[in-house]
């Protein structure tokens, strides 16, 4: 009995022949598995690039002016710690519509290597739209106020916002919700489509408010006298020089009652710096009214003796 043995070249037709056999038996799942694969390695080096790119910005702004962290910028001018807050905010919508994109490019290319007739799922997509509309109402809203809030620049990661009874500090902007870290570390959600009113105390300037209740038996001109003094003496702080824009003044009487007499001084800052500015006031015309012999009110007022 002769046996026959197969050739090199043989060996080698027969296991191309057996991977061409392979490619063509399993050729759209393959394809399928690439496409996910790829739009998988595409999203992530998109996201890559992108953040690269805001990273890139916010250091570039921090260089340039001179400090290590992005909250020192408050005291720099306004438009670059506004530029640092607007670039993080659309890295961080722009990270969610290249996945959006890649995950609806990548359908896209399945349906067509499964032949799925494109006018039947677009017509029956549109269908479906129509019947969901009137149940996805909310995410559209949601998702259309998220994005022009943004566009607009209503709202910034970083600003501290109002938001109805909310007020905190905006840690993440989404399509959908936006995240806002209230003083006391409540991580609050909230539904773009809900936010019908906002308020920005980080855009354009902040002021600082301080109504000085006085001894109305006293020379109130004098009492305003110091009180811009104070205010003066603590503004050419270093500390605070940099955090106020304006001069401050003195609003005039507020409300008299009984023995009690209420100026308000007021003090054009930087955004956010208006409430560290008020703290330091408080402190400085404590010790100023102190040593110009200045009254404060009583707790109580002295009511008239028929009032009593």
């Amino acid at each position: 009995m002769m046996f026959r043995t197969e050739t090199a070249g043989e060996v080698v037709e027969a296991a191309s022949n057996a991977f061409t056999d392979f490619l063509t038996t399993w050729r759209t799942p393959l394809i399928i598995v690439a496409i996910i694969i790829i739009a998988v390695i595409v999203n992530w080096i998109l996201r890559r690039l992108l953040d690269r790119t805001v990273t890139q910005i916010v250091q570039g702004v921090k260089k340039s002016q001179n400090v290590d962290t992005t909250s020192e910028i408050k005291a720099a001018p306004y438009i670059h710690a506004r530029a640092v807050q607007r670039t993080r905010t659309l890295g961080s919508v722009g990270r969610a519509v290249i996945t959006i994109f890649v995950a609806v490019a990548a359908i896209i290319l399945i349906l067509s290597q499964l032949n799925v007739n494109f006018g039947a799922v677009l017509t029956s997509a549109g269908i479906v739209a129509a019947g969901l509309a009137f149940g996805a109402q909310n995410i559209v809203k949601d998702v259309l106020n998220g994005i022009f809030m943004v566009f607009e620049d209503q709202l910034g990661v970083g600003d501290i916002i109002t938001v109805g009874t909310i007020t905190g500090t905006v840690e993440n902007v989404g399509i959908r919700v936006t995240q806002v870290r209230s003083m006391d570390g409540t991580l609050w959600f909230v539904r773009n489509g809900e936010i019908l009113t906002l308020g920005n105390a980080s855009q354009g300037w902040g002021r600082a408010l301080i109504d000085i209740t006085v001894n109305a038996n006293q020379d109130l001109a004098h009492v305003s006298d110091v009180a811009l003094q104070a205010a003066r003496a603590l503004l050419t702080s270093e500390r605070y020089a940099r955090k106020v824009t304006g001069e401050p003044e003195v609003w005039g009487l507020e409300s008299v009652f009984g023995d009690r007499a209420t100026l308000r001084l007021a003090v054009r800052t930087r955004p956010e710096a208006q409430w560290e500015v008020q703290r330091g006031l408080r402190a400085e015309l404590r010790q100023k009214f102190t040593d110009a012999g200045v009254k404060l009110a009583d707790e109580y007022p002295k009511l008239p003796r028929g009032e009593q």
